[in-house]
C-alpha cells in the first residue's frame, strides 16, 4: 500500500484551512478498494470541506462532525469533478467545494446517520431528510435526544393535499435510538403528513417517533386527516416496529387508498408491531383499505382527549366507497385504552356502494383488551345509513373473528351492533368478556347505555329497508359487574323497531352476574326473528318459588325448575311467540311432594305437542321435563326431554 506523502506547503494548500490533518489510506473505517490506495484528508466539519482547494478527483476526505467536530455528523466523502457529477449538489449530504470545481459525495456503504445531513433539534429540518432519502440508501439512523422539525404540508396545497412529508426510499431500513424523534411543523391546513409511504416498497422502521401539533402550534379548525404514518396506494412490506404517534390532527396511523388516485393497487403486507398512538385527534389508527395487514401488539390510546372530532377511536376499520377499497386484516394482542368514543370500531358498510368492485371485509382479532374506553362501545360493529336499498342486495362477503377479547370499565355499553343488516359480514366471536360497563354510572331507563352488549334497528334504520340483522354467533360471552353497586342494567340488550327483528343470532353459553335488572338471564330482546340461546353442558338454573312471567327473553335457554320440596301448582308464562322466534325455555318438575308447573302460552298463542290437541295452558307432572320453543308466530312447540 501506498500513502502519498505531502509537504507542509502542499498539505495546507490541499486543506484550505489550518489544522487539517491526512490519514492514510489503511487507517479509513469505511470498505473501498479506492480509498484503501490513497490517503484520506480529515477536517473538523463540513464548512471546514467546502473551503478545501486543490484536492484530486478521487480524493478522499473524512470530517469529524457536520457543525463542530465530535457533534455525530462526521462522514467520509469522495471527491469528483463537478463535471462529471449529474445535477446539483444538494448542500445537505453532497457538498460543492467553494473553489476546487469539485463535489464532496458521501459515501453511502454503511447508509446515513440524520446528524451526517445536519439535522438539528427545533430546526425545520424537511429538506435535508428528504436530501438524504434521494440518496436510496439500505440503511439510516437516526440518533440523539433532539427533534427536527418537519414541514408537512403538501407544497402543492390546496391543488393537492396529500403529497407532502418525508418519502423513505423503498427497500431501506430506519434505525431509530427511542430518543430521536420527528416534530410536525404547526399547520392550518386539514391535511398533512409526516412519513409518506405512497409507492413506497420494502421499508422497515425501528422505533420511529413522530410529534403532531395538536394542542400545541395547529392554527386551523377544518379537516381531520393530519397523519403521523401515511401507508397507502401502492405501498408493500411495509413494517413498523415499536412506533410512536401521538398528537396528530387526524390519525397517528393511517392504512388506505390515496384520494387522489383512488384505482391505484391498494397497500399490500403491512404490519404494525408493538406500536403506540397517543391523544391524537380522530383515530389512533385508521384501516380503510389494505392486504395482508398485521397489527400485532402495541397500545392505540387517548383518541380525542387534547383535541377530538369523530369517530374518535383507538382504531377504526372502515374501508371507503372507493373501486379498491378491500379489508383484510389481523389484530392480535392489541390494546385500546382510554380513548373518547370507543377501542375498536368496525365499519364495512361503505362496501356495498355500487362503486366497490369486490366488496370483501375480512377481519381476526385476537387477544383484544379495551380499558377505559369511551361511550359507543369498546368494540362497535356499525355501518352508515344506506344511501339506497340495493345496497342492501349486496353482500358483503367475508367474516369478522374474535378470539378472546376483555374489556374493562367501559364508559357506557361494551359492544354495541349498529345498523348491523342482513348485508353484513358474518360475525363469530368467542371468549369476549366485558367487565364492569356503565362506568360513568349513566342512570335512567336506558338499557341501551348501560348494558354490556347492544344491539339496535332503529325506526329510521327500517324506513331505510333495514329490517333484519346480519349473522351474529357469540360463543361464551361474559358479561359481569364486580362493583358493590352496580352500574350494569343487562348483560345483552337488543331493541329493534317495528317491522325489524333480530334474526340468525346464536349465542352459546353466555354467561351474566350482577346486574341492575335481576340477574334474569344473558339477554333481553323485543323482538326475535331467529335468536337460539343454547347451553354445551349444564344449562344455567332458575329455581321456580314464585309464578314466573318470561317477557323480552328473561330465561331464554336456562331450565327452570320446580323444587323437591314445591306443592300446588305454579305458573310459568311464555312471553308472545312472534317476537320470541327462535326461544327455547325447559321447565322441569323435580317436586317429590306432588307440585306442579302450568306452562302457560303467551297472549293469543298455543301450546302444541305432537299427537295432542293445542291448548293455551300445559301441566308439567312431578318428575317430566318440556322444552317449549317458538318455532312459529302463534305457536310454542313442546316436546318431551326425558
Amino acid at each position: 500500500m501506498e500513502n502519498r506523502k505531502l509537504s507542509r506547503r502542499a498539505l495546507l494548500s490541499t486543506l484550505g484551512i489550518a489544522g487539517g490533518t491526512v490519514l492514510a489510506g489503511s487507517m479509513l473505517t469505511f470498505n473501498r478498494a479506492e480509498a484503501a490506495s490513497l490517503s484520506c484528508v480529515q477536517v473538523d466539519t463540513v464548512a471546514e470541506m467546502r473551503l478545501l482547494s486543490s484536492v484530486d478527483e478521487g480524493q478522499w476526505v473524512r470530517t469529524s462532525g457536520y457543525y463542530a467536530a465530535g457533534d455525530g455528523g462526521g462522514a467520509c466523502y469522495r471527491m469528483v469533478a463537478s463535471t462529471s457529477y449529474t445535477g446539483t449538489p444538494d448542500g445537505f449530504v453532497d457538498h460543492a467545494l467553494s473553489a476546487a470545481g469539485k463535489v464532496a459525495v458521501m459515501d453511502l456503504s454503511k447508509g446515513i446517520d440524520m446528524l451526517q445531513a445536519g439535522v438539528q433539534s427545533g430546526v425545520d429540518c424537511t429538506a435535508r431528510v428528504r436530501a438524504a432519502y434521494a440518496k436510496n440508501a439500505r440503511t439510516y439512523t437516526y440518533t440523539g435526544d433532539m427533534a427536527p422539525i418537519i414541514d408537512c404540508d403538501d407544497p402543492n396545497y390546496p391543488a393537492s393535499k396529500f403529497a407532502g412529508g418525508i418519502f423513505p426510499p423503498s427497500f431501506s431500513r430506519h434505525l431509530f435510538d427511542g430518543q430521536f424523534r420527528f416534530q410536525a411543523k404547526g399547520s392550518a391546513n386539514g391535511e398533512y403528513i409526516l412519513f409518506n409511504f405512497q409507492g413506497r416498497e420494502h421499508v422497515t422502521m425501528y422505533r420511529p417517533r413522530v410529534i403532531g401539533d395538536v394542542g400545541t402550534t395547529h392554527t386551523g379548525t377544518g379537516g381531520e386527516w393530519g397523519f403521523g404514518f401515511y401507508i397507502v396506494s401502492g405501498a408493500k412490506h411495509i413494517t413498523i416496529q415499536d412506533g410512536w404517534a401521538e398528537k396528530f390532527w387526524g390519525d397517528g396511523y393511517y392504512i388506505g387508498v390515496y384520494p387522489a388516485n383512488p384505482t391505484l393497487p391498494i397497500p399490500e403486507h403491512i404490519t404494525l408491531e408493538n406500536c403506540v398512538a397517543d391523544n391524537n385527534r380522530r383515530q389512533g389508527l385508521s384501516i380503510t383499505a389494505g392486504r395482508c395487514c398485521r397489527i400485532i401488539g402495541g397500545e392505540y390510546r387517548n383518541t380525542g382527549n387534547i383535541a377530538w372530532t369523530g369517530p374518535a377511536f383507538g382504531i377504526d376499520i372502515e374501508p371507503n366507497a372507493q373501486a379498491k377499497s378491500y379489508v383484510d386484516v389481523s389484530l392480535i394482542d392489541v390494546t385500546t385504552r382510554n380513548n373518547k368514543m370507543g377501542g375498536l370500531e368496525l365499519v364495512p358498510g361503505f362496501l356495498s356502494r355500487s362503486v366497490v368492485e369486490e366488496p370483501f371485509f375480512n377481519v381476526y382479532v385476537s387477544n383484544f383488551r379495551s380499558i377505559d374506553d369511551g361511550q359507543n362501545g369498546a368494540i362497535k360493529f356499525n355501518n352508515p345509513a344506506p344511501s339506497t336499498p340495493a345496497e342492501l342486495q349486496k353482500t358483503i362477503r367475508g367474516q369478522i373473528v374474535i378470539e378472546t377479547a376483555m374489556i374493562v370499565r367501559p364508559k357506557r355499553k361494551g359492544v354495541e351492533w349498529g345498523r348491523w343488516g342482513k348485508h353484513s359480514p358474518v360475525v363469530i366471536a368467542t371468549d369476549v368478556m366485558v367487565q364492569d360497563p356503565n362506568e360513568e354510572g349513566v342512570t335512567g331507563v336506558s338499557y341501551t347505555l348501560q348494558s354490556a352488549f347492544v344491539l339496535t334497528l332503529t325506526a329510521d334504520d327500517v324506513t331505510k329497508g333495514m329490517t333484519h340483522t346480519g349473522r351474529i354467533t357469540l360463543i361464551r360471552p361474559r358479561a359481569v359487574d364486580t362493583r358493590s353497586t352496580p352500574r350494569m342494567r343487562a348483560p345483552f340488550w337488543m331493541q329493534t323497531a317495528p317491522g325489524s327483528s333480530v334474526q340468525r343470532m346464536t349465542i352459546v353459553d353466555g354467561f351474566g352476574e350482577n346486574d341492575l335488572d335481576g340477574n334474569k338471564g344473558f339477554m333481553r330482546v323485543n323482538e326475535a326473528g331467529s335468536v337460539t340461546v343454547r347451553y354445551t353442558g349444564d344449562r344455567p338454573l332458575k329455581l321456580l318459588d314464585s309464578p314466573l312471567v318470561c317477557a323480552s327473553g328473561i330465561w331464554a335457554g336456562y331450565e327452570l325448575r320446580l323444587p323437591e320440596t314445591a306443592t300446588g301448582v305454579l305458573d310459568v308464562e311464555l312471553p308472545v311467540s312472534s317476537v320470541s322466534l327462535g326461544l327455547t325455555y325447559t321447565i322441569v318438575n323435580a317436586s317429590q311432594a306432588g307440585g306442579q308447573v302450568r306452562i302457560k302460552a303467551g297472549g293469543a298463542d298455543q301450546l302444541k305437542l305432537n299427537g295432542a290437541a293445542a291448548a293455551a295452558s300445559w301441566i308439567v307432572e312431578p318428575q317430566e321435563r318440556y322444552a317449549a320453543n317458538a318455532s312459529l308466530p302463534g305457536i310454542w312447540s313442546l316436546s318431551d326431554t326425558l
